[in-house]
């Protein structure tokens, strides 16, 4: 008799696959507990946030300014 299939999801539960559910099962919940961040992580991350959009903002002037000086060059 051929033993059944423990990848088939039709065939009846075995004690290897509630379990394995089981694990799965609590992984998930441990992954939802772990993605809450503590407030000193979130104000780290709000800090860098507000530090990457300054650096964008400076990059942006100095283009600005290397431009302007570049078309004062060519006139």
């Amino acid at each position: 008799m051929a033993a059944a299939n423990a990848w088939d999801l039709a065939s009846a539960p075995n004690s290897a696959g509630l379990l394995l559910g089981h694990f799965v099962a609590s992984g998930l919940e441990m992954l939802n507990i772990s993605k809450r961040t503590a407030p000193c992580f979130e104000k780290f991350s709000r800090l860098q946030q507000i530090t990457n959009i300054q650096a964008e903002i400076s990059q942006k002037n100095l283009i600005q300014v290397l431009f302007c000086m570049r078309s004062a060059y060519l006139i």
